[in-house]
Parts: C-alpha cells; sequence; structure tokens
C-alpha cells in the first residue's frame, strides 16, 4: 500500500507543478496590463514634454519591436514562465506629435531631450508639427 501511495505522489506533484506554472505564465503576461503600463508611460513623457518652454501641447506614440515566431518556441509550457523577463517589449521608435515642433529650434530640442531621456538614437525618433484648429481648410 506504501508503494502505490508513493506512485501517486510521484504522479500527482509534476502535474501539480506543470498547472501552477501555467497559471502563473498567464497571469504574468497579461496584454492588457502590458497595453497599461505603456500607455501610462506615454503618458508620463507627454506631460513632461508639454513643460519644456515652446513646445505647446504633445502627443507621443511608441512603436515597439515585434518579436518574430522563429524567436520564441510555442511548444513548451516553461518558454513563457522561463524567458518572461527577456520577452518585455523595446521600444524601437518614436512618434512626437508637437504643436511647437513647427519652430526648428523646439523641434532640435524635442529631438535631443527625447534621444537623452529615452537613450534611443535620433534616426528612430519622428518629431512632426500638430495641426492646429486654424490650419484646417
Amino acid at each position: 500500500m506504501e508503494k502505490k501511495w508513493s506512485k501517486q505522489k510521484l504522479i500527482f506533484i509534476p502535474i501539480a507543478v506543470l498547472v501552477f506554472i501555467a497559471y502563473i505564465s498567464v497571469t504574468l503576461n497579461d496584454p492588457k496590463e502590458e497595453q497599461y503600463n505603456s500607455s501610462e508611460e506615454e503618458s508620463k513623457l507627454e506631460q513632461t514634454l508639454s513643460q519644456i518652454k515652446g513646445v505647446g501641447q504633445v502627443k507621443v506614440y511608441f512603436h515597439y519591436d515585434v518579436p518574430s515566431p522563429n524567436d520564441s518556441n510555442s511548444d513548451s509550457l516553461l518558454n513563457g514562465y522561463l524567458s518572461s523577463s527577456e520577452n518585455q517589449q523595446h521600444v524601437s521608435g518614436l512618434l512626437v506629435v508637437s504643436e511647437g515642433a513647427s519652430n526648428p529650434a523646439i523641434q532640435k530640442q524635442l529631438l535631443e531631450t527625447i534621444s537623452r531621456v529615452m537613450q534611443m538614437p535620433t534616426h528612430r525618433i519622428m518629431i512632426v508639427p500638430m495641426e492646429s484648429k486654424g490650419d484646417e481648410q
């Protein structure tokens, strides 16, 4: 009787561990939470940039790297759990729309500021003037 109980434990324990890992990987990789975090970061950057003299209203859009399907093995149950820290999305580009961007000096100041704050090369940052209500025809 003791050996039979031992075999049941040996079968039950790995199944319980796999279910636990699957549960954690599903709860950690919630796309709604990631979207919230990115929009929160965009909002923080917008608020900060709009405080610069002459910039005016600002909208910021992050562009993220899209991982290729070959980079991850979807057959492995443990893959998402073990590599979750490596699968974080990285901002690969920025689009900044600003009221003051029609002024070349403001545009240059925005470009240099964003490049330093985001630690991103300037060729990955696009700054364009915001269309004002009076510009519409």
